[in-house]
């Protein structure tokens, strides 16, 4: 098992790998760009992603980033804001020199480290599509419910093959 934060800065980076440690972690903190893995292709069976990708201005190459890092036949299990609506709601993009535009009002979501984390999308039904144009197939959203586990209100997850 291999797990993976985003810090942009060393001292975001420490501050992270110490709180972790906090709540019981222990080992090194692999600290990984969803856009641009350092692991080799066919790397992992599975791969998490835990309400990421609203955060990722180009979550498209973070889609075909763990579409490389997976083995054929391997699955991506994915949350993320999910409105329920056909289309993604795009509340914020980068622009050609890098700055972010907000189309919407601001959002962001907790972040022990920083306090908070611009969310850029609210996904639809349409990133099915955007999840088989990289690559995968058998996408699906499906919502976990499970009473006697304690999860009475699911969430939505994504549920892809590679």
């Amino acid at each position: 098992m291999q797990g993976s934060e985003f810090a942009p800065s060393a001292t975001q980076r420490e501050s992270l790998a110490r709180h972790l440690r906090g709540l019981g972690g222990h080992g090194g903190v692999d600290f990984q760009d969803v856009t641009r893995l350092t692991w080799e292709d066919a790397s992992f069976q599975a791969v998490y992603s835990g309400d990421v990708l609203e955060h990722v201005p180009d979550y498209r190459a973070a889609l075909a980033e763990f579409r490389r890092v997976l083995r054929p036949g391997g699955v991506l299990v994915a949350t993320y804001p999910f409105t329920d609506a056909e289309s993604t709601v795009v509340r914020a993009k980068l622009t050609d020199s890098g700055e972010v535009m907000h189309l919407l009002p601001p959002e962001y979501h907790g972040d022990p480290i920083s306090g908070g984390v611009l969310c850029f999308y609210h996904f639809g039904w349409d990133i099915l599509d955007e999840v088989r144009d990289a690559g995968f197939s058998d996408a699906r959203m499906v919502m976990p419910w499970d009473p006697e586990g304690g999860i009475y209100f699911g969430n939505w997850t994504l549920i892809a093959k590679r």
